[in-house]
């Protein structure tokens, strides 16, 4: 496994309860124990017996890295490090104008959680500061099939709705895949998808159907005959063929396509494991 790829969460909650404060996202176990540590600390400070969070200080320092992986439970709380891959959390370099190095510390991401149905059905779940909706195309579930839209919500505050998934035949299974949709798009610019015109010239409809790019990082652009083409820094990388199984294929050293062994529940998943197959192959 490529250590770039890998990611480990770091938080506490009270149990039962969801976390209240932030949980950090970083780049190796160093830092992991030194947030552990950290929060643990912290929370004793705060409680009436501080005699088990001591106990437990003393016995976490002496702790192989590997062995803090995991959860640890001190009176009603829990702390915990979790070891994730292709999280996607994203920094805010960007934001600030810094240069972004992928390796420094970072709030995770929040995971989505699927609302309780409104009055019209609709449940509501948040993804990365997108609100989506899960719905049925019937007005009884039993005779329709449950849907995912996004909502995309306009300067001048008017909806606007467009569907991401179709034709799941329950509410969770509809979720669980939108998520699986929507979490490479962390880590991988997707393209629009493109689809021929009756206008277009046979120039045009050559270059669409394998489409090439010049974006930097990793991008994903749709053939206009169903396939996904996969680049790093304008490099071609490999393909997600569409059908069922979805299949991809990576471009070998040998200049030829070498199938990848996988079930994946979705182009976007694919794209993904190409992805991680070039950073784990060696350079």
């Amino acid at each position: 496994m490529n250590a770039n790829r890998t990611r480990y969460h770091v938080g506490m909650n009270e149990i039962g309860f969801d976390p209240v404060y932030r949980v950090e996202c970083l780049g190796d176990l160093d830092a992991a124990r030194v947030w552990l540590t950290a929060d643990i600390d912290n929370t004793s400070k705060k409680a009436a017996e501080r005699a088990e969070f001591d106990t437990y200080l003393g016995k976490l320092a002496r702790t192989p890295d590997a062995a803090i992986v995991g959860e640890h439970t001190i009176y009603a709380y829990t702390f915990w490090v979790r070891v994730l891959v292709d999280c996607g959390c994203p920094c805010k370099c960007a934001a600030t104008g810094k240069e972004c190095n992928g390796e420094h510390n970072r709030e995770a991401a929040d995971e989505p959680k699927l609302a309780e149905p409104d009055e019209q059905g609709r449940s509501a779940f948040e993804f990365d500061g997108t609100n989506y909706s899960v719905y049925n195309t019937a007005a009884k579930p039993a005779d329709g099939y449950w849907a995912v839209e996004r909502v995309i919500t306009d300067a001048s505050s008017l909806s606007r709705r467009e569907d991401i998934l179709i034709g799941q035949k329950t509410r969770d299974s509809a979720f669980a895949l939108a998520v699986d949709k929507l979490r490479p798009t962390r880590l991988i610019t997707f393209l629009p998808r493109i689809h021929n015109s009756i206008t277009d010239d046979e120039e045009s409809r050559e270059a669409n159907a394998h489409p090439t790019t010049d974006r930097e990082g990793w991008t994903c652009a749709w053939s206009s005959e169903g396939y996904a083409v996969v680049f790093e820094n304008g490099v071609e990388r490999g393909i997600a063929w569409p059908g069922r199984p979805i299949e991809a294929s990576v471009n070998g050293a040998d200049g030829r396509p070498h199938d990848l062994d996988g079930e994946w529940t979705c182009h976007e998943q694919a794209v993904a494991a190409v992805r991680a197959h070039v950073l784990d192959s060696p350079a």
